[in-house]
Parts: C-alpha cells; structure tokens; sequence
C-alpha cells in the first residue's frame, strides 16, 4: 500500500468530500478518512483531528497547488479596501463605478456601534444596525456610496 499523507481537514464531512470530488477530477486520487465518525456525532469532529483528505506522497505538492487553485486554501489575500464613491441624481447604483460592469453584489456588515448601543441602551429604534458594501465581481473592487454635498454658491 502506498503512504498516504494528510493534505487537509475540515470540519464536516461533505466539506470534505466536496474537496476529494475537486481533486479526483483534476486527476489526483484521494480518500476521505474519519467522516463517518464525524457524521455519528459532529461534536466529535474536533475530538478526532476533523475529517482528513489523504493523498499519496507522489501527489501531495500537485494537491496543495490543486487546492489553492480551487479555493479550498487560503493564499493569505490581502483585505479588500472599501472605497468611497460620492453620488448625486443621476448615478446608476446597479452598475460599477469602476468598470461599467453589471456584476455586482450587496454584502450587510454590522454596524458594531449601532449593536453595542441597542444592548447598552436597550434602544429598539436604532438602524440602522447593518453597513452596505458593494463589490464588483469582475474587477474585484469594493465601494460604499456617500450622497454628494452641495457645494454653496
């Protein structure tokens, strides 16, 4: 039998199983080892070392390239820097700013300071409670609109 190392552990098993069908399709053969300990009691998840992706010795470089590539590894990216776009009447909000695109998407932050004054004070008419960012799937940025100020004159 061959050795077998472990190339990744996740928490659940079809996490695991997910990253297995990845890398039998890009050509590396691979099993799955505890995840039917996992899938009798997830608590035990973490008792045993997570449900482990094995791959052979031979392919466990090719499987941590085949991992970074897929997404399953994070390559450390460094945070997204949210920019500020100023509107006025006639800016189109369902398109980027940057690009012209139209593939952009909504993400809802927490206002932390909203959240701390709702527990502190109990007010129960505080909003907003969440921050709106927008970011831009094709050129990978990320914006916040602010309403233009009138300038006097």
């Amino acid at each position: 039998m061959d050795n077998w190392k472990i190339l990744i552990t996740f928490i659940y098993p079809h996490e695991a199983h997910m990253a297995k069908g990845y890398l039998d399709s890009e050509g590396i053969n691979s099993m799955v080892h505890d995840d039917l300990t996992a899938q009798v009691n997830n608590f035990y998840s973490n008792a045993i070392g997570g449900v482990k992706v094995l791959v052979n010795d031979a392919d466990y470089d090719r499987g941590i390239d085949v991992l970074k590539k897929g997404g399953y590894i994070n390559t450390g990216k460094k945070a997204r820097i949210i920019e500020l776009v100023y509107t006025n009447s006639t800016t189109d909000k369902n398109t980027c700013p940057f690009c012209k695109s139209e593939n952009i998407g909504r993400k809802k932050d927490l206002n932390l300071i909203s959240v701390v004054l709702y527990f502190i004070l109990g007010l129960s008419i505080m909003f907003p409670i969440y921050k709106i960012t927008f970011a831009c799937y094709d050129c990978e940025k990320a914006w916040k609109y602010r309403k233009a100020k009138k300038i006097a004159g």
